[in-house]
């Protein structure tokens, strides 16, 4: 009898151990999309057509440390650490003084993080700034597919991650100059944009530069800054921008400029102003992120909005880029 109920013992342990196991394959093998995500920062996706990265911009000279009890850009870094930073971050323009940028970006989230930033109006105007961007693409621009027109090399370029191909624009590249403020994309630009868009073959195109195609409200505040402007002065060259944006289905321009985030369709166009990344440094609008998610030729953005301390950010909303 004790020999009978000794063997029953260890059937039930057995039987108990393998029902365990079934339990936890069922469990891997219906695992929601996010915690089959990698989780590392920086980490590359499971597959070439499922991936994030994210957008901030316009933290200019609030990257260093904030009165007590306030974050500046350092607070967004650890906000998109906790989120998941995706692949790479890309800043469209005012992200001086470069330097602490990138070295803010390797405390929080990684030194081999990859980062693209792209010139806007407030490098343009310093040396050294402008500089240290022109060093940093000529150091090799991760990814990259093609370098920018004569004059525009450093400053103008296409890379290409997943399934998705990538533009970033000079928006003060006179055709020979890539530093001379203006108010248009000039046919040297216009042209190898055209030849970019023609030449890839992903399914899903991104387009990136500082000033948007045309100055919103912020989503949440309505503050209007830089109200009015354009990428584009002269509506013939602005229309035949998004004709072109149009004719190879990018899905969505990013910019950033204003300090003011929204994500609308403007003109026909899917155009996301990440907002400004100050943190606490700007009272007008909540600080910002933005992060993207793609799914085969599926892509979102999650609107991240910071407290006035620039401390917490939470998930404001999230928009389908149809």
């Amino acid at each position: 009898m004790r020999r009978l109920w000794q063997r029953w013992k260890r059937a039930v342990r057995l039987c108990g151990a393998v029902g365990v196991c079934i339990v936890l394959v069922g469990c891997k093998a219906t695992a929601p999309t996010s915690a089959r995500t990698p989780t590392a920062v920086g980490q590359s996706p499971s597959t070439p057509d499922a991936f994030s990265f994210v957008a901030a911009a316009d933290m200019r000279s609030y990257v260093g440390p904030a009165p007590g009890g306030k974050r500046y850009f350092d607070g967004a870094c650890a906000a998109m650490q906790a989120v998941g930073a995706g692949a790479f971050m890309i800043s469209p323009g005012d992200c001086d003084p470069p330097g602490p940028v990138r070295a803010t970006i390797d405390r929080h989230l990684g030194t081999n993080y990859v980062w693209y930033p792209v010139l806007g109006n407030h490098e343009l105007g310093n040396k050294t700034n402008l500089a240290w961007l022109r060093e940093w693409a000529r150091a090799g621009i991760p990814h990259l597919t093609r370098r920018g027109p004569p004059g525009a090399e450093d400053t103008i370029y296409s890379f290409e991650y997943g399934n998705s191909h990538f533009i970033a624009l000079n928006e003060y590249y006179d055709g020979r100059s890539d530093a001379v403020r203006r108010d248009n994309l000039p046919d040297a630009a216009f042209d190898w944009l055209e030849q970019d868009l023609a030449a890839t073959r992903k399914p899903l195109i991104w387009v990136f530069g500082h000033i948007p195609i045309q100055s919103l409200p912020d989503m949440d505040t309505g503050r209007d800054r830089h109200k009015g402007e354009s990428l584009s002065k002269d509506p013939a060259l602005l229309e035949r921008f998004l004709q072109l944006l149009k004719r190879y289905r990018v899905r969505a321009y990013i910019c950033g400029h204003t300090h003011n985030c929204s994500v609308a369709r403007v003109k026909g166009v899917w155009q996301a102003d990440s907002g400004h990344a100050r943190g606490a440094g700007d009272k007008g609008a909540p600080s910002t992120f933005l992060k993207f998610r793609i799914s085969g030729e599926r892509a979102w953005v999650d609107i991240y909005r910071g407290d006035t301390n620039g401390v917490t950010y939470q998930l404001r909303k999230t928009v389908e880029l149809d």
